[in-house]
């Protein structure tokens, strides 16, 4: 059996019951169920031969899941603090000598450059707007008070990076790691992906030339590599006018639906359906 484990949070505020009846319809009702659970659950439902799809980045749920040991998606939840947190996450990239977008302070900030203002933790473009693109010292210090005020935290602020978007999914399998990397259109929302944007599917996916794959596969890779991640993640990047790509955002726990960037990177990349693609992410499943 493949169980599909969230928290009560996540079921309330993120459509999980609505995006799990594709699951179902997709891998047969009997084959994967859905269960609600407090961080404390013990999951005693789970016995020695399912698989765990773990939907939500809980360190007490990732602890017992390593007790039962059960193969499952659930990455090392290190891995998860420091996908989620934006700010370290590119101190780490560029550790590794990896780009990613410079931070600023705010009072660095300097009229004449364009930054880009975006919560420090979270995904799927929460709190991104068209607004998050500021073109001078006034319309930065504006969008980290809108953020600090509705995202619940710290906004941080980076240099713009002006160009294409892509967005890659990853999966380790036996070992062997798959990309799949499509580019983004976002040319509805001012060339960025926004919350609203993803929610209107203002976006559109756009197919690779073998050169821009090969690129994007090579970087994903390591990226994935460096991270430690054991199973499968989502990875965003921009490229400058010079060419050169940085990694934007790295996403975990990305969304399953059929209309998800998980999804689509598959269907566009390599015409894998949407039940390939969840099969994908089971197969990427292992012992933690």
């Amino acid at each position: 059996m493949v169980w599909s484990i969230v928290s009560k949070d996540e079921m309330d505020n993120y459509g999980t019951s609505n995006v799990f009846k594709f699951y179902r319809e997709a891998l047969g009702r009997e084959s994967i169920k859905l269960v609600v659970v407090d961080e404390t659950d013990s999951l005693d439902f789970v016995s020695e031969d399912d698989i765990v799809l773990l939907r939500t980045a809980s360190k007490l749920l990732v602890d017992t899941i390593r007790k039962k040991g059960v193969k499952t998606t659930a990455e090392d939840f290190d891995v998860y603090s420091l996908a989620d947190d934006k700010l370290q996450m590119n101190r780490f990239l560029l550790s590794k000598g990896i780009l990613a977008s410079q931070h600023r302070s705010l009072d660095n900030i300097k009229d004449g450059i364009v930054y880009f203002v975006k919560p420090r933790f979270g995904s799927d473009s929460k709190g991104v707007t068209e607004s998050s693109i500021c073109t001078s010292r006034e319309d930065v210090v504006r969008q980290v008070a809108v953020i600090n005020h509705t995202c619940n935290g710290k906004a941080v602020i980076e240099n713009f990076i002006d160009g294409k978007e892509y967005t890659v999914s990853v999966f380790n399998i036996g070992g062997n790691i798959y990309c799949f990397p499509i580019e983004v259109d976002c040319s509805g929302t001012c060339g960025i992906q926004t919350q609203l944007g993803k929610s209107l599917f203002s976006e559109c996916g756009v197919t690779l030339e073998y050169d821009e794959r090969k690129e994007l596969k090579a970087l994903s890779e390591r990226v994935f590599e460096e991270l430690g991640v054991k199973h499968h993640a989502r990875i965003d990047f921009r490229r400058d006018k010079d060419g050169k790509l940085y990694v934007i955002d790295v996403n975990l726990i990305p969304g399953l639906g059929p209309t998800g960037d998980l999804a689509r990177c598959l269907l566009l990349s390599e015409n894998y359906s949407y039940t390939d693609a969840l099969k994908m992410v089971i197969a990427s499943a292992s012992k933690i």
